[in-house]
């Protein structure tokens, strides 16, 4: 699993963080665990007892994306999308804005899966409006959070690469 482990966030910017994360899997089913609902709920679950029970993504240019996560004692939290560039196995670019704020605002999200070789480099760049969204993201552990989903999405890719 090597290179699986690989994950780095930075803030090259004062409005934007790159996430940089490594996955033992082809760029197309890495892809597919981004844009299938049935394979998105497997793995974008969030901490411990949290699930994901909404997940609509309606994957064309224009389209939206629905999650709400909802925790082990009645919490939610949900979040809402539209995809505004896709390029199948390789590109995706929407703006994402979460239900609670966050002090967030709109963001915008570019993933990149990269082929090298049997793997994939996932890049990411999340830009946000304004300085102050960018350090409130910071703020919220998001790089936790994601940390504990890549994880998740390994195991996922673990069971569902083909041999």
């Amino acid at each position: 699993m090597g290179l699986s482990t690989t994950f780095t966030v930075s803030t090259p910017t004062d409005l934007e963080i790159a996430v940089e994360r490594m996955f033992d899997a082809p760029s197309d089913l890495v892809f597919d665990c981004y844009t299938k609902p049935e394979l998105v709920r497997r793995w974008l679950t969030g901490p411990g007892e949290w699930t994901l029970p909404t997940c609509e993504i309606d994957l064309r240019p224009g389209g939206t994306y629905r999650y709400v996560w909802a925790g082990p004692e009645g919490e939610s939290m949900g979040m809402t999308g539209t995809f505004h560039e896709i390029e199948p196995t390789s590109r995706l670019s929407s703006t994402e804005v979460f239900d609670d704020d966050f002090g967030m605002g709109k963001m915008l999200v570019t993933s990149l899966f990269q082929p090298q070789g049997d793997r994939t480099r996932l890049s990411q760049t999340i830009l946000f409006e304004s300085k102050g969204q960018r350090d409130a993201a910071v703020a919220t552990g998001m790089s936790d959070g994601m940390g504990m989903s890549f994880e998740s999405l390994d195991a996922l890719l673990a069971e569902v690469r083909p041999s």
